[in-house]
């Protein structure tokens, strides 16, 4: 198994689309959000500027040092379930961390059953914090891009989920600038 399969995978601590045969990450119908939340940009096409993203590079080697991973650690995962970029600790330690984008699926369309799920604001975006129920070592930040894209940052295999959310809010908070988003 790869390092990135398992955050992405339908394994307790991370939340799935509402069709429950694939991963939230596949293609679905969209679901309506609150159009005019802060911080979006009238007139830009979310999808097609995100679709063009490469999650591996949207944070640079000095913020994720900053953040505490070793930029040299990143595995790019585009095998059609998962669209992400996955990093490690220096030395190779967990927790792991991976930022995935998704273009086709809101976080309204999350199937989040069997979640504690927390809405939060992440910069002027709308986010979900998602754990497990019960916690654990696992921690999902959700962001709200437009009506059928978000990007969600995940946490892995931390010592508490506490201390797996604190890494995926800094990390959102780090990614959250360089995300396109839209009013319609």
């Amino acid at each position: 198994m790869t390092l990135l399969s398992a955050c992405t995978s339908t394994e307790q601590g991370t939340a799935v689309a509402v069709n429950p045969t694939v991963d939230s990450s596949l293609p679905g119908s969209a679901t309506p959000s609150t159009p005019g939340s802060p911080g979006e940009q009238p007139g830009v096409d979310v999808v097609a500027e995100l679709s063009e993203l490469l999650p591996c590079e949207i944070l640079s080697d000095e913020e994720l040092t900053t953040l505490g991973f070793d930029p040299e650690t990143a595995t790019f995962d585009d095998v059609g379930l998962a669209y992400d970029c996955g990093y490690r600790l220096p030395g190779g330690g967990s927790p792991i961390m991976a930022i995935q984008l998704n273009w086709q699926r809101s976080v309204d369309q999350l199937n989040l059953t069997n979640y504690t799920v927390e809405e939060i604001s992440v910069g002027p975006l709308r986010a979900l914090r998602i754990i497990d129920k019960p916690a654990s070592e696992h921690c999902q930040i959700a962001l709200d891009l437009s009506e059928q894209a978000h990007v969600s940052i995940f946490v892995d295999y931390a010592e508490t989920f506490e201390q797996a959310c604190a890494i995926a809010e800094d990390t959102a908070a780090a990614v959250e600038p360089s995300l396109p988003r839209s009013s319609d």
